[in-house]
């Protein structure tokens, strides 16, 4: 039997939860058409076994977008925001993880305008989301005093632009915010990424008009005060869009892949220190990808999932990517190496096999199904 995985896609949205990954939404292009992913679908990579499993949703289940923005609040998947064929939406969905039924919240207070691009995060209960591409905002909302909403003047046919619309949502009392910050708010943009640390976000890149960007910025989300941009030393990564950045320890965060002024696929891989500011380039090879997700596994690996490996604004259908592709920074645990061999050497350790531990026993079994004959038969 074919082992199950997603589809390839791209624009899709993924959230680090418990021992694995949640992958939705997303879209493929094909000869004629733009097809979104189902809505009802949430798949979920087991980063231990290393495997898919698809999740059947029922409820108030939300029409499969692109560009939306996924984040997770204990045992809960929030979806806002993103875009389909018929344009944005500002919709937010609740999943509860433990029945896999969707709802549609109904939030008090002004919301956010329609939009899809944009980055999200959870600080103590609260949801935050800032930038993205989308309508122009409606009047009458009391936003912050240094909102600012940039016309894409080359689409004429369909009125969008970028925003720095800075939103917050309330899990406890299910309210929009418009909460007050201090510091000087990065410019509207959209396609930029942002890591948490703590109750630090960093951001950076994202499209502004013509402009891809290669700045960066800091939230603080126990002062609220943004820290203008961010003075790195020695040279950085070009200004890019659809990228990924993600946390790995303390004190390094990962970028890897976008696109790049010049409309290219990018591949490279960069990690920035957060002590010195300053970036270092890796000296590794990896294919390009833009548009993908990339989570952090518990075992401290970025897990990059789909995206497009070509020019999304080319003339030629553009395939997305249905792999995954593992970005280490630190070496494998000893746990993980040990199960490995005795996997690999199964038959001529079998008379030892029974000493195991039942916990490892069973890792074994998850891991590699039943490798080691009839010791562990029938797991």
């Amino acid at each position: 039997a074919d082992i199950p995985k997603p589809s390839r896609r791209t624009g899709h949205v993924a959230a680090s939860y418990k021992n694995g990954i949640l992958v939705w939404g997303g879209y493929r292009e094909t000869m004629d058409a733009t097809k979104y992913l189902p809505g009802d679908k949430v798949w979920f990579y087991d980063t231990f076994m290393e495997k898919w499993f698809l999740r059947q949703t029922v409820g108030n289940v939300p029409q499969g977008t692109s560009g939306a923005v996924a984040v997770v609040s204990t045992d809960q998947l929030f979806i806002f925001g993103g875009f389909r064929g018929n344009g944005n939406t500002n919709r937010l969905y609740r999943l509860n993880l433990n029945s896999m039924i969707w709802e549609l919240m109904e939030p008090l207070g002004a919301p956010p305008t329609p939009c899809d691009k944009m980055v999200g995060w959870c600080y103590k209960e609260k949801l935050y989301f800032f930038g993205g591409f989308g309508v122009h905002p409606s009047h009458g909302i009391q936003r912050q005093s240094d909102f600012h909403f940039v016309m894409d003047t080359q689409a004429w046919y369909n009125r969008r632009g970028w925003s720095n619309q800075f939103v917050e949502y309330d899990v406890v009392t299910n309210t929009w915010n418009w909460p007050l910050y201090k510091g000087k708010s990065p410019v509207p943009r959209a396609a930029h990424a942002a890591a948490q640390m703590g109750e630090l976000v960093y951001v950076f890149g994202g499209r502004h008009l013509g402009t891809r960007l290669n700045d960066l910025h800091v939230f603080d989300n126990e002062a609220m005060a943004w820290s203008g941009q961010v003075e790195t030393t020695g040279r950085k990564p070009c200004g890019r869009s659809w990228h990924s950045f993600t946390g790995v320890s303390a004190g390094h965060i990962v970028l890897y892949g976008g696109f790049s002024q010049s409309e290219e696929p990018l591949s490279d891989c960069w990690l920035y220190l957060v002590g010195p500011k300053t970036w270092v380039q890796v000296e590794r090879e990896y294919p390009p990808r833009l548009w993908h997700s990339a989570c952090l596994s518990r075992e401290d690996e970025v897990v990059v999932f789909g995206g497009c490996a070509g020019n999304i604004f080319g003339h030629t259908t553009v395939k997305a990517e249905d792999t995954i592709i593992l970005l280490q920074f630190s070496p494998r645990s000893l746990y993980l190496i040990c199960l490995e061999k005795v996997s690999q050497f199964g038959r001529f350790l079998q008379p030892m096999l029974r000493m195991l531990p039942p916990t490892v026993s069973e890792a074994l079994c998850q891991k590699y199904g039943s490798p080691l004959g009839s010791v562990l038969a029938g797991c």
